[in-house]
């Protein structure tokens, strides 16, 4: 893309505001106004006296004395964590390794990685212990690069610094676990401190880590503030961390609003925190100001109308949620709320999630940016379990439960006391059929199988180039899957990166080797692409239907419209009928990343059967014209230029799973119809061709079904015309 493309596609996509604030940033950096603002000092220069208002104690002693008298009001009372009730104390957690676990890695100076791996060496605060990337220690944050082949991926780097380790300490103490002591607390926080005085090096590199980091302290701090190891110089301490914390986020916070993400929601967060349990700081009432100021506009602008969130991604709309819960919270404690609107934006953004849930396992599709963020991670369920912050978002908004009693609930008692046990649960639901036209997410729900269908045109900046991307479930299982994240920065493997975002890592169709949209950054794809939902049929009973097109690859050199159509008539059987329209010769590349499963491949019928540990799932390929090219199925490729066939369920993680690939050429319009079946083998055969549509017959098992389809015409009103048993489909058509 050519540089004046590029600037007209950014001023039109993020819109003047964001080019004026990131070009006042860069300015102030160019000018060396950032450093001098953030200029270095020791934590010792922080001294009270010129931080606090007049009238507060100064010394050591009388500071604590001060802080312990008169402790602003917090999720739980100072040094006495919550009680954790037995109906969830004595239920196994699914987290791996386990909270005991966890907290002896600590007394090995290790920590976990993204909820799932410890560290394989000690705590080096410096170094990601897995590449052997290691950032410079010693200077300004301000004059680090974001992406630097030496220093490695930068949020691995940042991930010990996030400081789960001190949630984990404080969950360890409400437990009665026996190592988890002030002790080990401070000797964590006093390494942290140690390794990275004020605004040096890359743990200051960001606002928005700068606030996670202050979140989790602030709950391990509050934990065992009554511990013999919490002196008082550790107060002053402490101080110290919060003030440097709040001062980073808020001389810099215009960058992360720049950025119209949840950069602006976490330090927003952040300075909420930071200047509710420290009132006496001289700044406080600015950053309390400034963060409900910037919290709640961005609440209003992030969270779009029908609860979906505007970075198109569930594990940064649980990080949205996280902070807003903990802010509105701040604010209620202080007698402050926020308006009714915003607790009903966070409502709809809580129910998003709770129709994206898979009821079995709590999980939600894989889909969207993920690099492993938990802000919150309060309770012993696995990482990809959002069951925890569907009933904390749901309480907070309603004062109800959404879910019946569960390990979950921990997190309540975190947040709102074990009184929140006691309240109401609402009539179990489980989440159905729905549409969310503003974000673009469609579900299809059977009593044992459901589809998330993605057709959005994109008016907040997409993350990935996945469009009409389908995932499927099956019994708890996540059968037709999205690839997630792996890492952000994989030096040497730009082809590793960009298989994780690209259409090769997705369910859907690839035209001509080439994406709808152009990467013109590690985080933008230009020009944003546009879809349409034609058809939306999701009664309970009978067929249900979604269709709908996009247009990133109707555009010069390719100008093909894509049009899918997902249907199910029955739990187990789910079809999936794509449509291309161009002119001139083309190659369509269909991609179905599928559960890692035993399989079997036949080449002569176009299908592969996969051993789940529910069944047996087989999915076939049919089409017309069907002239492929190929039809394979890959399972960890790892070659330049070729990578396919991975998933990340964790950031980090790079899993082998198997991924069907068929190619196919074709000229003016080609049909692909993909049918997939659990527990009984499939046939798919094309027996008639009439003037104005295709009669298809399906058979799986004892059961068949006619399917009849306008042929493939782009100005055909509707793909889907009938579906019927055989008997029926033979009278004769409307």
């Amino acid at each position: 893309m050519s540089p004046a493309s590029k600037a007209y596609y950014i001023l039109r996509h993020l819109g003047p505001r964001v080019v004026w604030l990131r070009a006042g940033v860069y300015l102030n950096k160019r000018l060396g106004l950032t450093r001098r603002t953030f200029r270095s000092r020791a934590w010792e220069q922080i001294d009270l006296a010129s931080i606090t208002v007049s009238g507060t104690p100064v010394d050591a002693e009388g500071y604590a004395r001060f802080k312990q008298k008169n402790p602003p009001p917090f999720l739980f009372s100072l040094g006495e964590p919550p009680g954790i009730p037995d109906a969830i104390h004595e239920v196994p957690g699914e987290r791996t390794p386990g909270l005991a676990r966890r907290i002896g890695l600590l007394t090995e100076d290790r920590c976990v990685y993204f909820s799932s791996t410890p560290s394989p060496e000690p705590i080096d605060w410096h170094k990601d212990p897995f590449s052997g990337g290691r950032a410079d220690p010693h200077e300004s944050w301000c004059n680090l690069p974001d992406f630097q082949s030496d220093q490695g991926d930068p949020r691995t780097l940042w991930e010990p610094s996030r400081a789960a380790w001190a949630i984990d300490i404080a969950r360890g103490r409400a437990r009665g676990l026996a190592d988890a002591t002030g002790a080990l607390l401070w000797r964590w926080v006093d390494s942290w401190m140690t390794a990275n005085p004020p605004f040096v090096g890359f743990q200051w590199k960001c606002g928005q880590e700068s606030s996670v980091r202050m979140i989790a302290l602030t709950l391990g701090f509050w934990s065992l503030a009554g511990d013999a190891a919490i002196t008082p110089d550790r107060w002053v301490r402490f101080a110290r961390l919060a003030w440097a914390t709040g001062y980073r986020v808020a001389h810099h916070i215009n960058y992360a609003i720049s950025q119209k993400n949840n950069h602006a929601l976490a330090e927003a967060c952040g300075l909420l925190l930071v200047s509710h349990l420290f009132p006496e700081f001289r700044e406080s009432g600015r950053w309390q100001a400034l963060g409900r100021k910037v919290l709640a506009r961005e609440l209003r602008r992030q969270v779009y109308a029908d609860g979906s969130y505007l970075q198109h991604s569930m594990n940064y709309h649980r990080v949205m949620l996280h902070v807003g819960i903990l802010g509105l919270r701040l604010a209620e404690l202080a007698g402050r709320p926020f308006a009714p609107d915003i607790y009903d934006r966070l409502r709809r953004g809580g129910e998003f999630i709770f129709q994206m849930l898979d009821p079995d396992p709590g999980r939600v599709p894989n889909y969207g940016h993920n690099d492993g963020a938990n802000i919150l991670p309060l309770s012993e369920t696995d990482f990809a379990d959002y069951r925890p912050v569907v009933q904390a978002v749901h309480f907070l908004t309603t004062r109800r439960r959404r879910l019946p009693s569960g390990p979950w609930d921990e997190a309540l008692v975190w947040l709102f006391g074990p009184e929140a046990l006691a309240a109401e649960v609402e009539e179990p639901g489980r989440p159905r059929s729905t549409t969310f036209d503003h974000g673009g997410y469609y579900t299809l729900r059977r009593d044992h199988s459901w589809a998330m269908i993605r057709g959005h045109t994109y008016r907040d900046r997409p993350g990935q180039c996945d469009p009409l991307h389908v995932d499927l479930w099956w019994r708890g299982l996540n059968v037709l899957q999205d690839c997630g994240t792996y890492r952000y920065y994989v030096p040497g493997r730009e082809d590793v990166e960009r298989y994780f975002k690209s259409m090769a890592g997705h369910n859907t169709i690839e035209v001509d080797g080439r994406d709808p949209m152009e990467a013109v950054s590690r985080f933008l794809w230009l020009p944003w692409l546009q879809a349409k939902t034609r058809y939306f049929d999701w009664k309970d009973e009978g067929v249900i239907c979604f269709e709908g097109e996009h247009y990133g690859y109707d555009r010069p050199p390719t100008r093909v419209v894509h049009r899918r159509t997902v249907i199910s008539p029955t739990a187990d059987l789910w079809l999936v009928v794509d449509d291309l329209f161009g002119s001139g010769e083309h190659n369509a590349t269909l991609r179905w990343h599928m559960i890692d499963a035993p399989y079997k491949t036949d080449q002569a019928s176009s299908k592969v059967t996969l051993a789940t540990s529910k069944g047996e799932m087989t999915l076939s390929v049919a089409g017309h014209p069907y002239t492929r090219e190929r039809f394979e199925v890959v399972r960890g490729r790892d070659e330049a230029g070729r990578v396919q066939g991975f998933a990340a369920p964790y950031y980090g993680a790079r899993d082998p799973i198997p991924t069907l690939e068929t190619t196919v050429p074709f000229e003016n319009a080609q049909r692909l119809l993909t049918v997939v079946s659990f527990g009984k083998p499939l046939t798919v055969n094309l027996p008639e061709q009439l003037k104005d549509r295709q009669r298809w017959e399906i058979a799986s098992g004892d059961d068949s079904w006619i399917m009849e389809l306008a042929r493939p015409e782009r100005s055909a009103d509707r793909t889907l015309l009938r579906f019927d048993a055989p008997a029926q489909a033979a009278a004769p058509s409307a």
